[in-house]
């Protein structure tokens, strides 16, 4: 077995350059079988909850990244291991299949609607799986595609698109209907032993700029680059005890 990368995260200031591929192999991992198995109990209920609560589906945070503003939005199931029980009750069935994964993470649907682009980025970290699972595709590539480095591929209702989100990656929906997938964060196995570690830091740099907007006292006394910093690891073992609280709770 080759040795993994060195672990990256996009808050220490330097590009990826680790040699991951770009897509995962889905045969090397067993747990997405036992997804791609069940999609349409998926895909019913995120039908149900849309026919009715559409409107509830919450806009990407960072408006910059979507070509026609308030277009990509999602609805959140768990966040970094922080599981959201009003968000999963719409969801009891799916939410069975999804906590059964190994190493979860993360689980939110994800609605891009037609005529958006969300913008070329890099994820947080190397050390989880990026899974997209297909619920609505309107159309194949390249007028509906997803592009991870130089490789484009298509969403394919019931299949799971698995690929490193530290590489630079970009999806648009040039069709005219809206785009539904299901994305799911899993820990790498060889990462497995940092799980903790590893949310608890991507979480407190999500928060850090948040923190900075909302709190005048952190701009004006810990605005300088080292005092950022502190305040930065102060954030972490304020989500890693988070974290470990939360863990102690049933899924």
């Amino acid at each position: 077995m080759s040795k993994p990368s060195a672990l990256w995260f996009s808050d220490s200031g330097t590009a990826f350059h680790g040699d991951e591929p770009y897509y995962f192999d889905n045969a090397t991992l067993p747990w997405t079988g036992l997804v791609e198995s069940q999609w349409t109990v998926i895909r019913d209920e995120l039908q149900a909850f849309i026919a009715g609560q559409r409107d509830q589906l919450q806009p990407y945070v960072d408006g910059a990244m979507v070509s026609r503003p308030n277009r990509w939005r999602t609805w959140g199931l768990m966040f970094w291991t922080l599981k959201s029980p009003r968000h999963c009750a719409p969801f009891p069935r799916s939410w069975a299949i999804l906590k059964d994964v190994p190493g979860l993470l993360a689980a939110s649907f994800n609605l891009l609607e037609e005529q958006t682009t969300i913008k070329p980025h890099f994820g947080n970290t190397n050390a989880i799986f990026r899974c997209h699972l297909g619920l609505s595709i309107p159309a194949p590539a390249p007028q509906c595609a997803f592009r991870v480095g130089d490789e484009v591929r298509s969403w394919e209702e019931g299949k799971l698109l698995v690929f490193c989100d530290a590489h630079q990656h970009t999806a648009w929906n040039n069709a005219r209907q809206d785009r539904y997938v299901l994305v799911m964060d899993v820990m790498r196995p060889e990462y497995a032993h940092r799980k903790l570690y590893v949310a608890s830091r991507v979480l407190a740099s999500i928060y850090l700029e948040p923190a900075y907007r909302k709190v005048k006292a952190l701009r004006t006394w810990f605005g300088g680059e080292r005092a950022r910093s502190v305040v930065f690891r102060l954030l972490h073992i304020y989500y890693a005890a988070r974290l470990r609280l939360h863990a102690l709770r049933p899924l």
